[in-house]
């Protein structure tokens, strides 16, 4: 079981890191409805792994003496980083829209 949740929590993480430069080609080609539903998946993936990742380090044993930043604070931070940048990506994009809707009326 434990070997399963590894590979499930591998999975979700590349999946988010992916998502996450697809968020970025959408900015480039500056595609609205795309960031909407891209920024969503991408924090909740990265939520979703940053959870299985701390399940994981404390069944473990949590991480090694003098180690905690590479192996603790930093994958945290990661995780971290994506999921602000999708819900901000996601509240920006909204209130653009908003504004478009606003303006053209």
């Amino acid at each position: 079981m434990k070997m399963f949740m590894v590979e499930f929590a591998l999975g979700i993480s590349l999946a988010s890191g992916v998502l996450f430069l697809v968020l970025l080609t959408s900015y480039i080609l500056n595609l609205e409805k795309a960031k909407i539903f891209l920024s969503c998946i991408t924090s909740g993936f990265a939520l979703l792994s940053m959870i299985l990742f701390c399940y994981i380090q404390k069944a473990n044993g949590n991480p090694d003496q003098g180690m905690e930043f590479q192996q603790w604070y930093f994958p945290i931070l990661i995780y971290l980083f994506l999921i602000v940048f999708g819900v901000v990506s996601f509240i920006t994009t909204i209130i653009k829209t908003i504004i478009k809707k606003v303006k053209s009326k």
